[in-house]
Formats: structure tokens, C-alpha cells, sequence
């Protein structure tokens, strides 16, 4: 298993360029943040190259809808943009939403399309970018996330269609982002649903259930499910995507114990 800190939702009052810092102190080898508009990507790129950081994963898509075919251009150009971006920074991950998300974390509103019609332009989306993808040498990652509370409206919102899709494009370059906190919050069973469907998943994102802090402060077994995937031999990133609860270096210290 390899650890990633999700560094949006950590050490947020310094400059993106600390907070990389602060993560290496730690023992953080690889690192992960949203959008890469708003970031310095000059200073990230260095500071990664001196701090000996993986740049593990980024957004991909924030401002076309996967979900709406009649933004596929705009998302072709987003895409070409975050490609370009992705191989500057050496991530090999971009993460891919089915919708954009407003402000307050709920989907925008979405176009007059039925499930099937939204479930087939995702498909078809992620396959339009799949020759990219390869050139680039990323790999999407398609993220369902919880719509009962931080992301109303969300179209992707359960594992099984997320699996679904992944199996439909046939591309070992679309692998599925499973956040446990997120599948955790629509009911799922989550070490039954990853355990059954291991090889489509490409990452993982963690936090505890309520308040989506760090691991072991709420009521997801983490010690469970970190012995369980040292058991299946998980190889892939795990990224603490957390909001910390307390001082965020012994939120991220405490994270880091229980995965190691």
C-alpha cells in the first residue's frame, strides 16, 4: 500500500508549498490536491523534485459534466488541458467526476437526460479519452461519491453503476476511485463491494464516518480494512482525504499508523 495526503483539506491556513513540506516531515511520500487551476505549478513541480514527492493524483474534469454529451467538447479541451498538466507534474492519476460540483459540494443542475441516457454519455465520455489517456500515461479514475448529504444530485452515487461503467469501457486506463467514506455514507458494505471487485479499482480515499475526519475517530473499522487489504495484497494508492479533527499533523500522523 502506498499513502497519499490529500493536501486541500490539510494544513490549510499556509501557502500550497508548506503544506508539501509539512507531508514530507511527516513521512508522506506521495501527495494528491483538486484543481490545478488554482495552483502554482512551476513551485509544485520543484518543490516535489526537492522533497522527493509523488504527485499521486489530481482533478481531471471540474467544469464539464461527464454525464451531458453536449459538453463533450468542452470536456475534450478540459481534458487536454489536465493531460498536459498531469505529465508536467509526473501524476499519473486524474480524477473524474460524473457531474460539476457547485460551491456547497451538490451537482449543478443536470441536463433533461434519463438515467440510461446519462449512464451511456459517462461511457461514452470516458472512452473518447481513453487514447489520451494512454499517450499521457494516466489513468482516470471515476469517483461515485455520496449524494445523502455532501453531494446532492450526484449521479454517480453508488459503487455497483461506477463498476458498471468501468466494464463498459474496457480500458485498463479507467479504473474506479473507491472512497470509503463516501460508499460508507449510502450503506454499503464496503470490504464486501471492493473484495468482490478489486481489480477495477485503481485508488482509494479514505476518512471516518461521521464528520468525514481522519481514520479512527468515527465508526469505520480503518484497523479492519487496513489488515484486510495488507491481506489482498492492495497495491494501489490510498489517499487521506480527510477534514482533520484536531491539529492536522496528528491527524495525519494518526492516519498514517493505522495504514502502516
Amino acid at each position: 500500500m502506498k499513502l497519499s495526503l490529500c493536501l486541500e483539506t490539510v494544513f490549510t491556513d499556509r501557502p500550497f508549498v508548506e503544506r508539501m513540506q509539512e507531508a514530507s516531515a511527516l513521512g508522506y511520500s506521495a501527495i494528491e490536491f483538486w484543481d490545478w487551476r488554482t495552483k502554482e505549478l512551476t513551485a509544485i513541480k520543484e518543490s516535489a523534485a526537492q522533497l522527493n514527492l509523488t504527485i499521486a493524483a489530481m482533478s481531471g474534469n471540474r467544469q464539464h459534466a461527464l454525464i451531458d454529451p453536449d459538453t463533450r467538447p468542452g470536456l475534450m479541451a478540459e481534458m487536454e488541458q489536465a493531460f498536459a498538466v498531469a505529465q508536467q507534474l509526473r501524476c499519473r492519476h486524474l480524477m473524474m467526476l460524473s457531474d460539476v460540483l457547485a460551491a456547497d459540494g451538490s451537482a449543478t443542475t443536470p441536463p433533461p437526460l434519463s438515467e440510461q441516457e446519462k449512464f451511456e454519455s459517462v461511457v461514452q465520455g470516458l472512452q473518447t479519452l481513453v487514447h489520451q489517456a494512454s499517450d499521457a500515461g494516466v489513468v482516470l479514475l471515476l469517483e461515485p461519491l455520496n449524494s445523502v448529504l455532501n453531494h446532492r444530485g450526484y449521479f454517480l452515487d453508488h459503487f455497483q453503476m461506477g463498476f458498471e461503467i468501468i466494464r463498459h469501457v474496457g480500458s485498463p486506463q479507467v479504473k474506479l476511485l473507491y472512497d470509503i467514506y463516501h460508499m460508507s455514507m449510502m450503506g454499503e458494505d464496503v470490504v464486501a463491494e471492493m473484495g468482490s471487485n478489486l481489480e477495477w479499482i485503481g485508488y482509494l480515499h479514505v476518512a471516518d464516518l461521521p464528520g468525514r475526519h481522519q481514520p479512527g475517530t468515527g465508526k469505520i473499522d480503518y484497523r479492519g480494512i487496513a489488515d484486510w487489504l495488507k491481506r489482498v495484497r492492495f497495491d494501489g494508492f490510498i489517499g487521506m482525504e480527510f477534514f482533520p479533527q484536531g491539529p492536522g499533523h496528528l491527524a495525519a500522523r494518526a492516519a498514517q499508523e493505522i495504514f502502516t
